[in-house]
């Protein structure tokens, strides 16, 4: 597959070799590329394969897991001119072979960032955005956006509110 803009790049801190790119351009407006999903290279880059989440269109980040090289979160905005349901956070447990989505609010909300606690990956936050382009106007917020918390790698998640400005929150990052 051929792409013409990158989201998000990031290298397994554990082993350098390994390198992740979601492609789309993520900081989106009137004129803006879409990707073609996640790749992986294992030799630093030389040569890549797809892994994935190719109707995704944009991803914003990716974050591996500093104690296990195989589990991957990526963010995945999702389509800018529709709704559509590859968006949210993905995870994959056997290095990009399989996906799971583990954060999902709506087709109309993806998910603009990702972050693991470096002391313990179990501890994910994740930052979700609603927004649309449209001809004449650009929504960006609306109740979908928000900042999630899971304790348990992404199997259940809790929206944080306590310390969040009041009203529509837009994307966080």
């Amino acid at each position: 597959k051929h792409t013409q803009s990158i989201g998000a790049v990031t290298v397994d801190q554990a082993n350098p070799n390994i390198v992740w790119v979601g492609t789309g351009e993520s900081w989106v407006r009137n004129s803006v590329s879409v990707g073609t999903g996640v790749y992986k290279s294992t030799d630093g880059g030389e040569n890549w394969q797809f892994v994935g989440l190719g109707d995704s269109e944009r991803i914003g980040k990716i974050a591996v897991d500093p104690k296990n090289s195989d589990v991957v979160y990526v963010a995945a905005l999702g389509h800018l001119w529709n709704a559509n349901d590859e968006r949210g956070l993905y995870k994959t447990t056997d290095g990009g072979k399989t996906w799971n989505r583990v954060l999902f609010v709506d087709a109309n909300t993806g998910c603009s960032d990702v972050a693991l606690d470096p002391q313990e990956p179990n501890v994910v936050y994740a930052a979700t955005w609603q927004y649309r382009r449209q001809g004449w106007s650009f929504s960006s917020g609306g109740p979908g956006s928000g900042l999630h918390k899971s304790t348990d790698g992404g199997k259940t998640w809790k929206k944080i509110t306590s310390g969040m400005p009041e009203g529509t929150l837009g994307r966080i990052a």
